[in-house]
Parts: structure tokens; sequence; C-alpha cells
């Protein structure tokens, strides 16, 4: 048997798409109840998104299933997750969460957060967590991808706050730091864009923190050395909020921030 036939998540879209098929309801019906688009909806149907358990809610309540029908898609649901919670599928998880976020917080203590990076940049991280050259450009050109988001006619609402030393960790060549602080400053400007610097120690030190706010629920990337983990379980939002409100309380003022980018800057230049 092919593996994608047997995969819990293709399984679990056959059978939300019978659900809706059944209950004569188009994609764009149901999509307005889970408040999702229907380009989402389809990808949740195909089997290359997961459903929070919000939206499954409210997809099985839209189509009017209950019972045995009701008790076999949600234990589908289950399985699926655990195989989305797999090491290899977690970030494929996030990118979906970004790129309907409607807001987008992030911190980070190490980096210039992905979304803000230039290609040249991002290159560079890629080479330091060990990608070969090939591998490095590959992983570039999907990051660069995922910034269409930030020029759609209703971009979201992005709020990254970073630690001043990322701002002198030089990545690359100093042309490639002069670059990075010069899209900061860029980005900056624009007014659904909040950067904020971090001076000294914050309740942040532990490691990354991105949080996406969508029509699907709150999704949430926690990084550290050894794992990445994307989760929209109640208490890891609750806990992920609460350190990245500390660290947005230490932070810079976003005129602060410009001059202190704009320092680093010249420094490179």
């Amino acid at each position: 048997m092919d593996a994608q036939e047997d995969d819990p998540r293709r399984l679990l879209g056959q059978l939300l798409r019978r659900a809706r098929t059944d209950a004569r309801l188009s994609q764009d019906s149901v999509g307005t109840a889970v408040g999702i688009d229907r380009s989402g909806i389809a990808r949740m149907e195909a089997g290359y998104r997961q459903l929070t358990s919000a939206s499954l809610a409210a997809w099985l309540t839209k189509c009017n299933v209950t019972g045995l029908a009701e008790e076999g898609i949600r234990a589908m649901w289950r399985v699926a997750r655990r195989r989305a919670a797999e090491p290899e599928e977690r970030l494929l998880n996030w990118t979906d969460a970004e790129a309907e976020a409607r807001v987008l917080r992030f911190w980070h203590p190490g980096a210039v957060p992905g979304l803000l990076q230039t290609d040249k940049y991002a290159y560079e991280t890629y080479r330091v967590f060990g990608y070969g050259h090939e591998q490095a450009e590959a992983a570039t050109a999907g990051r660069m991808g995922r910034h269409a988001i930030l020029e759609r006619e209703r971009p979201p609402r992005v709020v990254a706050v970073i630690d001043e030393l990322v701002l002198h960790r030089q990545l690359g060549t100093r042309e490639v730091m002069a670059g990075q602080c010069l899209r900061l400053l860029e980005l900056a400007e624009r007014p659904q864009v909040s950067v904020q610097v971090v001076r000294g120690a914050s309740a942040g030190l532990g490691g990354m923190v991105a949080i996406a706010d969508g029509p699907g629920g709150t999704v949430v990337l926690a990084g550290s050395v050894l794992e990445d983990i994307v989760s929209d379980d109640v208490t890891r939002v609750q806990d992920a909020e609460a350190i990245l409100d500390a660290v947005r309380g230490v932070a810079e003022s976003t005129g602060e921030t410009r001059r202190v980018i704009g320092e680093a800057h010249k420094l490179w230049t």
C-alpha cells in the first residue's frame, strides 16, 4: 500500500470532505463556519494542513456530524495530531499558521526572526546550522517565499522583539550585517510592523518564541538548542504569551530601537 494511502492526515481529510459533501455544503460555507478561507479548507481535506480542536468542533457542528461518526472523526484527528507532532512534521504546521496569521509576535535572543531576514542573512544562518551550500540556498528560497505575506493588501500585524546583541553578532560579511540592519529599519517604518530591542537580561533568555494568532486559533513555535516545539495547547500558548509580554515590558521603545539599529548599521558600514 502507498504510504500516503494510510497516512492518518490524508484519511482525516477524506472523512472531513465526506462530512461536508454529505451535508451538501460548499468549501466556502464550511470555511465561514471554521474561520478559514476556501484554500485552507481544501488543504485540510487533502491532508496537507492540520485542524485545531476548535476548528474541528466548528466543522463537525456545521456539518451536523454526531454520534459514532463524530467519535470516529475525532479519533482519527487525534491520530493525525500525533503524526503531525513527529519532528519532521512540526515546522510544516508552523508555516501554515504563519501564512494565515492576522497577528505574528516574535522574540528571538539569537538572530533576527526569519520573517524579517534578508536572503543573504538567512543563507548565513543556515550555514551556521551546518547546511551545505545547495541545501542552504534551497532553505533560503523557501524562507524568502514566506515573506510574501508582508506584501499582501492586508498584511498581518507583526511585533518583533530581538536582543540587542543580535545586531552585533556577525553572520557572514560586514555587508551582510549592514544589509540586515537596513532591512530592519525599512520594515520598522511600516505601519503594521513593530520592532523593539532588549538590552540586558530578560525572561526570554531561555530561547526564541513565536506566536501566530489566526482564524483557526493561536499556535506557538518555541525553540531551544535541542528542539523546536509547535503547539496550540492552551497552557503552552499562555506560557509563551507570558514570556513575550515580560520581554516586551523591558524592551526599548520603537523610536529608541530605530536609533539603536541605525547605530549598528553605521558600525557595519
